[in-house]
């Protein structure tokens, strides 16, 4: 019944961004709101477990991602920006990351903690690659800052829909810009 709460739970923030009442979840769910909170003490309780479950499926797709064998490392970096969460599809909509700011911020904080670590891991690979000589000199906190700037720009919402991608789409181009730049591929 949990996992079914939070699925449910996730596919409200999906079109309402944190602004669904724990009574529209009940409703969707066809139970009473005394249902939900034996499961759940809150909705902040509710949200934080998404965003934990959310913040655990993107590491598990990162230690996939470094121990894979067969991806070359400018692969390895690439697919590195690109996860997306696979537990409950994409949740990003054109509120969720403002209302987050707004109204939740202790999970609003721990999106930005793990984002930071995130970024700390990806750049201890390439530092290490770089130590290695599998990858030329580069000055790696400006790297830091273009993926920092990037991703955040990324998150917002007109920029998307100007642009007709999905933040999916918007994270592909990125990985490939950064990864390949302005180079021609080869043929």
């Amino acid at each position: 019944m949990r996992n079914r709460i939070l699925m449910a739970a996730a596919d409200e923030m999906k079109s309402r961004g944190v602004k669904f009442t724990m009574s529209d979840l009940a409703r969707r769910l066809s139970l009473s709101k005394t249902s939900l909170y034996e499961h759940f003490a809150s909705k902040n309780e509710l949200v934080h477990n998404i965003l934990a479950t959310a913040i655990q499926d993107f590491r598990e797709q990162e230690q996939e991602i470094y121990g894979n064998d067969e991806l070359s490392i400018a692969d390895k970096i690439q697919a590195l920006i690109k996860i997306a969460p696979r537990v409950f599809g994409s949740i990003y909509n054109r509120s969720l990351y403002d209302d987050l700011r707004h109204y939740h911020p202790n999970e609003w904080q721990l999106i930005l903690d793990f984002q930071q670590e995130q970024l700390n891991r990806l750049t201890f690979f390439i530092i290490q690659n770089i130590e290695t000589n599998s990858l030329r000199s580069i000055n790696v906190p400006v790297l830091r800052q273009i993926i920092t700037s990037t991703m955040s720009d990324l998150f917002h919402f007109r920029f998307l829909e100007e642009s007709n991608l999905t933040h999916a789409d918007a994270l592909a181009a990125m990985a490939d810009i950064i990864v390949y730049g302005l180079l021609p591929q080869n043929k």
